[in-house]
């Protein structure tokens, strides 16, 4: 069954999601040219997957609503099913009144043509006439803050300039339904501020928003509803506050669970080795000192190395390293780089050092732990990923990046 666009003044419901699915077909023997097909043929292996099963919600006229859910749970896939650029594979959609979609980076831009020549075009795709076309042009232009490039062919626009001309576009338009992905993630702090005051203003003006993105904290000052999708099925449906922390305490959960070196201890056998040796590190809260699941962006956390040595050991330098779970070093601490001198150790000692304001910014980083001798050029003990665990934000906001700086501007 196909997705209908239908202009009614009965319906108090925007969009009517009923029962939708849709189905792709995956080839692992894919034939990548035209000569693989026509001397390969149709390829054979092939399998069946539902991006979206049995989806159902209905968004009210005048309302902002949330699509949530991991990547891969089918909230982008459901915008195009809205859209009209997938048709549902079984189910019916219904979206009552003029639909803008802003789903794709320059989606629907001629690359050869210039910015305001792809208003035009796009204004007459959404159903506009020339005259409404030519009164919103200025504005659009305004908004996007790219007037010195209006007329250079789009193709030599870049990333954030796309963005920035599709979404004024867009929403500039007069759609009384306006479909928004997660492509505002690609604007600066300032264009996206930009973006929320002006779907602000939508709304109070009675219009219909659908919003994906990973930005919950966005989304629950924005959104009166939000659906939770999980591989392809409806998980939640209702309030934003409601939705959105059962969304979080699922993620959470999954994400504790995943944690297997939150804490963690060497055999016994291991550490009567050397003059100096580390027996067990972990994450822990700095006030409480008990092992924390994970760390949270802006709070602060602390990382107990336990040392142990069978003779004295002169002004030990710790060194701890975090590295993001992609590879790349984020950092490197040490007592020595901090002017801190322990003096000679003897025995069990428990090293802490502890992050006030946490920068990190929301991934999962590994821990990689170090002890140099009081000169820095005699290794005493190194463990290398010995801790593994992930960083949170309360907010939901996911940020970019590896860590968040602490920044101060100025103008003069």
């Amino acid at each position: 069954m196909t997705a209908e666009n239908a202009s009614s003044s009965t319906t108090k419901n925007a969009i009517e999601v009923h029962n939708v699915s849709k189905k792709f077909i995956r080839a692992s023997d894919r034939r990548t040219s035209l000569k693989e097909r026509l001397v390969r043929g149709k390829a054979k292996n092939t399998n069946e997957f539902w991006a979206v099963k049995d989806v159902s919600f209905t968004v009210p006229k005048g309302s902002v609503y949330g699509l949530v859910g991991h990547n891969g749970s089918g909230k982008s896939t459901m915008l195009k099913l809205i859209s009209g650029i997938y048709r549902p594979t079984q189910g019916t959609i219904s979206a009552h009144g003029r639909l803008a979609a802003l789903i794709e980076l320059g989606a629907g831009f001629h690359p050869e043509m210039t910015g305001r020549e792809n208003i035009s075009l796009n204004g007459s795709i959404l159903g506009l006439t020339r005259k409404e076309i030519s009164a919103a042009t200025d504005e659009i232009i305004d908004f996007s803050g790219i007037r010195e490039f209006i007329n250079d062919p789009v193709k030599h626009y870049s990333s954030g300039m796309y963005v920035r001309l599709g979404f004024s576009v867009a929403v500039h338009m007069n759609p009384e339904i306006l479909l928004v992905d997660e492509v505002l993630a690609v604007g600066d702090e300032e264009f996206q501020r930009k973006c929320f005051d002006h779907l602000s203003k939508l709304r109070k003006a009675g219009k219909t928003i659908v919003v994906v993105s990973h930005g919950l904290g966005s989304l629950e000052g924005l959104c009166d509803e939000i659906t939770w999708l999980d591989h392809g099925h409806v998980e939640q449906t209702g309030p934003t506050t409601e939705v959105i922390a059962a969304y979080l305490q699922k993620v959470n959960t999954e994400e504790s669970a995943r944690s297997r070196q939150i804490t963690a201890t060497r055999n016994p056998e291991e550490v009567a080795e050397g003059k100096l040796r580390i027996k067990g590190a972990s994450i822990i809260d700095p006030v409480t000192k008990e092992a924390l699941s994970h760390a949270e962006t802006g709070t602060s956390m602390a990382i107990q190395v336990d040392l142990t040595t069978t003779a004295p050991v002169l002004g030990p330098n710790v060194r701890v390293a975090f590295q993001h779970e992609s590879g790349p070093l984020v950092a490197m601490i040490s007592n020595h780089k901090r002017g801190t001198d322990f003096g000679t150790i003897n025995g069990d000692h428990e090293v802490i050092a502890t992050l006030e304001n946490t920068p990190l910014l929301p991934g999962r980083y590994r821990i990689h732990i170090d002890v140099f001798d009081h000169t820095g050029t005699q290794t005493l003990d190194n463990w290398n990923e010995v801790l593994e665990f992930p960083v949170r934000s309360v907010g939901g906001e996911i940020g970019q990046g590896f860590v968040d700086l602490p920044t101060t501007f100025t103008i003069t």
